[in-house]
């Protein structure tokens, strides 16, 4: 570009603008051959970044092909005037990506919550069965103590009547639960 612009001649100045185009688009593919896009998943395309807007401009004027050329091998040409734009872009993606992980994250986390909380509904509910269960068990335990001929207190409690020696007594208040009968 700089032959170009500094060219006195026509012809020096058509030859230098040949060599400024072929050079953009030498650089185009080699970029295009490092195919960058096999080492980070998320890339579309690759930024060639053109820091003088004169050449940028000189160059797009005088080959229409130039960015549909490079476009295809997914390189996107910058200039100056448009590298903020296409970085605050850029930011703004990455942003929008980091954000889609995060909602698929919660998502997968959000399974996984609803599933151990459907797995604890089921173990609460195993939980109060074996409660009922213990609970029947008891209150038949204690039928046994209290109920029927030959209850448990009643048979003791005809044994000590009997003479058996004890040091202990069952309190009254399970003795007048039940009808000791004499056999």
């Amino acid at each position: 570009y700089e032959k170009y612009v500094t060219s006195e001649s026509k012809e020096l100045q058509d030859t230098a603008l040949k060599e400024h185009i072929l050079s953009i688009r030498t650089h185009i593919n080699q970029l295009s051959s490092k195919n960058y896009q096999d080492y980070v998943q998320s890339l579309d395309f690759v930024m060639m970044f053109i820091p003088i807007e004169p050449a940028y401009l000189v160059a797009m004027q005088n080959d229409l092909s130039l960015w549909e050329d490079a476009y295809r091998k997914r390189i996107v040409l910058i200039s100056p005037t448009n590298l903020i734009a296409a970085l605050k872009l850029v930011t703004e993606l990455w942003q929008r990506e980091q954000q889609n992980r995060n909602a698929i994250a919660i998502a997968d986390r959000g399974a996984k919550l609803y599933e151990k909380f459907v797995s604890f509904i089921d173990s609460l509910d195993e939980v109060g069965k074996s409660i009922e269960k213990s609970q029947k068990s008891y209150e038949n335990a204690k039928k046994q103590l209290y109920e029927g001929s030959g209850n448990l207190i009643g048979q003791v409690e005809k044994l000590k009547k009997l003479g058996l020696s004890t040091q202990k007594s069952i309190p009254t208040e399970y003795i007048d639960k039940v009808n000791i009968e004499d056999d």
